[in-house]
């Protein structure tokens, strides 16, 4: 099983939540938003009773101890998503565009590549 912590809980998380639901050996073990109220709104939305949830991803992460960051942030919230993911030692999964720029976009992949992480 691969544990994964899904950070941004806006319209957009609702298609990765399904398609969490549809691969298996996935476990979606936290959420994450800047708006709590409005994680926990999806945690009860998609029964994810045993999730963590939080609007401070390192803290979760320091909690849950994913294998897997997957983001659903805005452009230019990514960048520090990204780092954040890496320094947990977490594989990142994210939307296009990279990034909100092309000098935070490579930050992220140069970052990727001294984690040791995708």
């Amino acid at each position: 099983m691969i544990d994964v912590v899904l950070v941004g809980c806006g319209a957009m998380s609702k298609a990765w939540l399904d398609a969490i639901r549809q691969i298996h050996g996935l476990t979606l073990i936290g959420l994450v938003d800047l708006d709590a109220d409005r994680a926990r709104a999806r945690a009860r939305e998609y029964d994810l009773t045993n999730a963590v949830i939080g609007s401070n991803l390192d803290a979760v992460l320091d909690q849950t101890k994913p294998q897997a960051v997957f983001d659903v942030v805005v452009p230019a919230a990514r960048r520090e998503v990204a780092f954040s993911a890496f320094a947990h030692n977490c594989h990142l999964l994210t939307e296009k565009p990279l990034a909100d720029s092309r000098e935070n976009a490579r930050a992220i992949v140069e970052a990727a590549h001294r984690a040791g992480r995708i």
